[in-house]
């Protein structure tokens, strides 16, 4: 009999649907995702950040479908999103991604940013783009 009893839990176990892990990107109509709409002169702002915690880049997740145009990018600015107080820290080419539901992985490099900004991800060129994520790249080999 415990044969059969263990045979029976074996099969419930194995019939029971795990959520899969690892490297697969994320469809976007998930309902606790969130996409910034990005065309020629939109930007994204955020307030009061500190480029002085030994960050060395930053990591953008967007998806397009620019359908050829290559002349699409995400300029990183600090104080202003324009105007002449504005400065350029870094900038990333938008690749086409010819697909709306997959998000691709761009990385830069923040040049001669240090202090407490305001930051603006300003959208340039023909093309619209989606930003799905943002993050900064730390620099893990700082010694304090």
């Amino acid at each position: 009999m415990r044969p059969l009893a263990l045979t029976a839990l074996a099969v419930i176990l194995f019939s029971i649907s795990l959520p899969a892990r690892g490297q697969s990107p994320l469809p976007l109509n998930q309902p606790d995702s969130m996409s910034f709409a990005m065309k020629e002169g939109a930007y994204l702002g955020f307030r009061q950040v500190n480029l002085s915690m030994g960050e060395i880049g930053f990591e953008v997740l967007v998806i397009s479908n620019l359908k050829g145009r290559s002349d699409a990018r995400l300029e990183f600015r600090i104080d202003q999103p324009k105007g002449r107080k504005s400065r350029r820290i870094g900038t990333l080419r938008i690749p086409d991604t010819a697909d709306t539901t997959y998000a691709i992985k761009l990385q830069g490099n923040l040049r001669n940013a240090m202090g407490v900004h305001d930051l603006y991800l300003v959208a340039k060129g023909s093309g619209a783009f989606s930003i799905t994520g943002f993050s900064f790249i730390p620099n893990w080999w700082r010694i304090d």
